[in-house]
């Protein structure tokens, strides 16, 4: 696991909103395919790995039927759901740590949304 991996912020509960999570999962997704370039030895600069995570976050939210401009704790759940099994199966075991790491402290920020 990279010393700089993604740590999910300590915030109040007034401070976590949808719109609050769903940039936070960005940022997540960001420090995960830096390491999965490291992992697969592929070089990119942060304006690329933004660029693609942005384009594949806001692609799986609308593949989930979820609206990235207006997230819903349900659709923000749905869109992390799919983008670790997309991450799965693009990365398998060489990924499998940084996938359960950055999925857990996604959740942590998920758990705190209100229903």
């Amino acid at each position: 696991m990279a010393t700089d991996a993604y740590v999910a912020p300590r915030v109040r509960d007034a401070d976590v909103t949808t719109d609050f999570v769903r940039d936070e999962l960005l940022r997540c997704f960001e420090s995960a395919n830096r390491e999965f370039f490291e992992i697969l030895g592929q070089p990119a600069t942060e304006a690329q790995v933004r660029e693609q995570v942005h384009g594949f976050v806001t692609g799986v939210f609308q593949q989930c039927g979820a609206s990235f401009e207006n997230p819903t704790k349900q659709g923000i759940l749905t869109a992390i759901e799919q983008c670790r099994s997309n991450a799965e199966q693009m990365m398998g075991a060489p990924g499998a740590n940084v996938i359960r790491h950055h999925y857990s402290e996604m959740m942590k920020l998920v758990r705190r949304l209100p229903e």
